[in-house]
């Protein structure tokens, strides 16, 4: 099974996972005390499955653009985000990495844990820069580097990242045009290795655009 699929099969279930709601909570603290967020802010989410970690931040932000390329995150999101609470927000089936990019422009790019299942993940953070308006924000969740693929080891058909050096997403962040680079600790998650549960450190890796 793909990636698309499985996440495609786990859609109706995700928000019910207490470990998946609590990451979000917890993250979107983190993102609080390191970007200056504002209740007139729109925000884009990349790769946002349901929409949680956006919608952890919902007393923070205007409206956000929840996107994924999996069709059944993105079916799962419109169903929670029709709600009152979340006017004017919109689930997207949306490729940062390969779709157009869209013309609107936004104040907050955000993503958790989504970089690693990406290619040319230096090209997303360009294309991340690109669709916000200079003065915006992004932040970006994912894994530290895990030198001997333990978090994925158990995944069939992963073609993605085993996380990142913290140095080489300040790198990509610093070329592609953002300053007041800041890395944070994230928390980490817990996943069954071996028999064995293993907490994965995250980070959260956030910038302004200047131009």
């Amino acid at each position: 099974m793909d990636e698309t699929a499985r996440f495609n099969e786990e859609a109706a279930t995700w928000d019910t996972d207490p470990d998946k709601v609590r990451r979000a909570t917890d993250v979107a603290e983190v993102v609080r005390h390191a970007v200056p967020l504002r209740g007139d802010m729109r925000a884009l989410e990349i790769g946002g499955g349901t929409g949680l970690l956006a919608r952890a931040l919902a007393d923070d932000l205007d409206t956000v653009l929840v996107t994924d390329v999996a069709p059944g995150m993105v079916a799962a999101a419109a169903r929670v985000l029709d709600d009152p609470r979340y006017a004017g927000w919109e689930s997207r089936l949306y490729d940062i990495e390969h779709d157009p990019l869209p013309e609107e422009r936004f104040d907050l790019v955000l993503g958790q844990l989504a970089l690693h299942h990406m290619g040319d993940v230096a090209s997303v953070v360009r294309r991340c820069a690109q669709v916000l308006r200079p003065g915006g924000w992004i932040a970006l969740v994912d894994l530290d580097h895990d030198p001997h693929g333990d978090f994925h080891a158990s995944v069939h058909d992963f073609h993605g990242h085993d996380g990142f050096t913290r140095a080489e997403v300040t790198r990509w962040l610093s070329e592609s045009g953002f300053t007041d680079i800041s890395m944070t600790d994230a928390g980490a998650v817990t996943k069954d290795v071996g028999g064995e549960d293993r907490d994965f450190p995250m980070f959260l890796a956030a910038g302004r655009r200047d131009r």
